[in-house]
Protein backbone atom coordinates (compact mmCIF):
# COMPACT_ATOMS: atom_id res chain seq x y z
CA UNK A 1 0.00 0.00 0.00
CA UNK A 2 1.32 3.40 -0.96
CA UNK A 3 1.56 6.09 1.71
CA UNK A 4 -0.51 9.23 1.14
CA UNK A 5 1.35 12.44 0.31
CA UNK A 6 1.08 15.60 2.38
CA UNK A 7 2.17 19.10 1.48
CA UNK A 8 3.92 19.78 4.79
CA UNK A 9 7.71 20.07 4.78
CA UNK A 10 8.44 19.27 8.43
CA UNK A 11 9.42 15.64 7.74
CA UNK A 12 10.86 14.07 4.61
CA UNK A 13 8.86 11.85 2.29
CA UNK A 14 10.99 8.91 3.44
CA UNK A 15 10.16 9.67 7.08
CA UNK A 16 6.50 9.91 6.16
CA UNK A 17 6.69 6.62 4.23
CA UNK A 18 8.30 5.01 7.28
CA UNK A 19 5.50 6.23 9.54
CA UNK A 20 2.73 5.01 7.25
CA UNK A 21 4.62 1.74 6.70
CA UNK A 22 4.57 1.13 10.45
CA UNK A 23 0.84 1.87 10.64
CA UNK A 24 0.01 -0.28 7.60
CA UNK A 25 2.14 -3.17 8.89
CA UNK A 26 0.37 -3.09 12.25
CA UNK A 27 -3.05 -3.01 10.58
CA UNK A 28 -2.15 -5.85 8.21
CA UNK A 29 -0.77 -8.08 10.97
CA UNK A 30 -3.78 -7.48 13.19
CA UNK A 31 -6.22 -8.12 10.34
CA UNK A 32 -4.54 -11.37 9.32
CA UNK A 33 -4.33 -12.68 12.88
CA UNK A 34 -7.89 -11.64 13.66
CA UNK A 35 -9.13 -13.49 10.56
CA UNK A 36 -7.55 -16.71 11.88
CA UNK A 37 -8.90 -16.15 15.42
CA UNK A 38 -12.39 -15.54 14.03
CA UNK A 39 -12.25 -18.55 11.74
CA UNK A 40 -11.01 -21.00 14.37
CA UNK A 41 -12.49 -19.59 17.59
CA UNK A 42 -15.10 -16.94 16.66
CA UNK A 43 -13.03 -14.51 18.73
CA UNK A 44 -11.93 -10.99 17.81
CA UNK A 45 -8.38 -9.79 18.32
CA UNK A 46 -9.70 -7.30 20.89
CA UNK A 47 -11.49 -9.99 22.91
CA UNK A 48 -8.31 -12.07 22.78
CA UNK A 49 -6.34 -9.13 24.18
CA UNK A 50 -8.80 -8.87 27.10
CA UNK A 51 -8.39 -12.57 27.90
CA UNK A 52 -4.59 -12.25 27.77
CA UNK A 53 -4.58 -9.24 30.10
CA UNK A 54 -6.72 -11.13 32.61
CA UNK A 55 -4.55 -14.22 32.34
CA UNK A 56 -1.59 -12.11 33.44
CA UNK A 57 -3.35 -10.27 36.26
CA UNK A 58 -6.74 -11.08 37.73
CA UNK A 59 -9.13 -10.10 39.10
CA UNK A 60 -9.31 -6.61 37.66
CA UNK A 61 -11.92 -3.87 37.52
CA UNK A 62 -13.12 -3.31 33.95
CA UNK A 63 -11.88 0.29 34.10
CA UNK A 64 -8.31 -0.80 34.98
CA UNK A 65 -8.40 -3.51 32.37
CA UNK A 66 -9.65 -1.10 29.70
CA UNK A 67 -6.86 1.38 30.45
CA UNK A 68 -4.24 -1.29 29.62
CA UNK A 69 -5.71 -2.39 26.30
CA UNK A 70 -4.06 -1.40 23.05
CA UNK A 71 -6.76 -2.39 20.58
CA UNK A 72 -9.96 -1.50 22.43
CA UNK A 73 -11.66 1.69 23.60
CA UNK A 74 -13.01 1.65 27.19
CA UNK A 75 -16.61 1.62 25.92
CA UNK A 76 -15.97 -1.32 23.61
CA UNK A 77 -14.04 -3.11 26.37
CA UNK A 78 -17.13 -3.12 28.58
CA UNK A 79 -19.20 -4.68 25.79
CA UNK A 80 -16.53 -7.28 25.01
CA UNK A 81 -16.21 -8.18 28.69
CA UNK A 82 -19.96 -8.74 28.84
CA UNK A 83 -19.80 -10.91 25.69
CA UNK A 84 -17.02 -12.98 27.28
CA UNK A 85 -19.07 -13.31 30.48
CA UNK A 86 -22.08 -14.44 28.43
CA UNK A 87 -19.85 -17.01 26.67
CA UNK A 88 -18.76 -18.41 30.05
CA UNK A 89 -15.10 -17.35 29.76
CA UNK A 90 -15.22 -14.58 32.38
CA UNK A 91 -17.05 -14.03 35.63
CA UNK A 92 -17.91 -10.80 37.41
CA UNK A 93 -17.35 -10.65 41.17
CA UNK A 94 -17.66 -8.06 43.91
CA UNK A 95 -14.77 -5.96 45.15
CA UNK A 96 -14.60 -6.54 48.91
CA UNK A 97 -13.16 -3.06 49.48
CA UNK A 98 -15.70 -1.19 47.36
CA UNK A 99 -19.01 -2.83 46.52
CA UNK A 100 -19.60 -0.38 43.66
CA UNK A 101 -16.68 -1.87 41.70
CA UNK A 102 -17.01 -5.27 40.10
CA UNK A 103 -13.95 -7.38 39.41
CA UNK A 104 -13.51 -9.52 36.30
CA UNK A 105 -11.79 -12.92 36.38
CA UNK A 106 -11.34 -15.89 34.09
CA UNK A 107 -13.53 -18.93 34.68
CA UNK A 108 -11.99 -22.40 34.55
CA UNK A 109 -13.49 -22.71 31.06
CA UNK A 110 -11.91 -19.35 30.20
CA UNK A 111 -8.47 -20.55 31.37
CA UNK A 112 -8.73 -23.62 29.12
CA UNK A 113 -10.06 -21.52 26.26
CA UNK A 114 -7.24 -18.97 26.42
CA UNK A 115 -4.67 -21.77 26.24
CA UNK A 116 -6.24 -23.07 23.03
CA UNK A 117 -6.62 -19.62 21.51
CA UNK A 118 -3.08 -18.61 22.55
CA UNK A 119 -1.72 -21.53 20.52
CA UNK A 120 -3.58 -20.27 17.45
CA UNK A 121 -2.33 -16.74 18.14
CA UNK A 122 1.30 -17.89 18.35
CA UNK A 123 0.95 -19.97 15.18
CA UNK A 124 -0.42 -16.88 13.42
CA UNK A 125 2.41 -14.66 14.66
CA UNK A 126 4.88 -17.22 13.40
CA UNK A 127 3.22 -17.45 9.98
CA UNK A 128 2.55 -13.75 9.37
CA UNK A 129 5.38 -12.07 11.29
CA UNK A 130 8.26 -14.37 12.21
CA UNK A 131 8.52 -16.48 9.04
CA UNK A 132 8.67 -13.56 6.55
CA UNK A 133 11.39 -11.82 8.58
CA UNK A 134 14.87 -12.87 9.58
CA UNK A 135 16.47 -12.56 13.02
CA UNK A 136 18.09 -9.22 12.11
CA UNK A 137 14.73 -7.78 11.03
CA UNK A 138 13.11 -8.79 14.30
CA UNK A 139 16.04 -7.49 16.35
CA UNK A 140 15.78 -4.17 14.47
CA UNK A 141 12.06 -3.95 15.25
CA UNK A 142 12.77 -4.58 18.94
CA UNK A 143 15.42 -1.83 18.94
CA UNK A 144 13.04 0.54 17.16
CA UNK A 145 10.26 -0.15 19.67
CA UNK A 146 12.67 0.40 22.58
CA UNK A 147 13.74 3.76 21.14
CA UNK A 148 10.16 4.87 20.57
CA UNK A 149 9.12 3.74 24.04
CA UNK A 150 12.09 5.53 25.64
CA UNK A 151 11.25 8.75 23.78
CA UNK A 152 7.92 8.85 25.61
CA UNK A 153 9.71 9.86 28.80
Amino acid sequence: MKAPRTTAAIISQTEQDGWFGLIYAQAAMRSRIEAVLMERHRLSFSAFEILCRLKDLEPQPVRSLASELVTVSPTRASRLVQDLIDAGHLVRGANQGDGRISLISLTEDGRRYIQTVARTFEESIKKFFVDPLDADDIAALVRIWQKLEASED
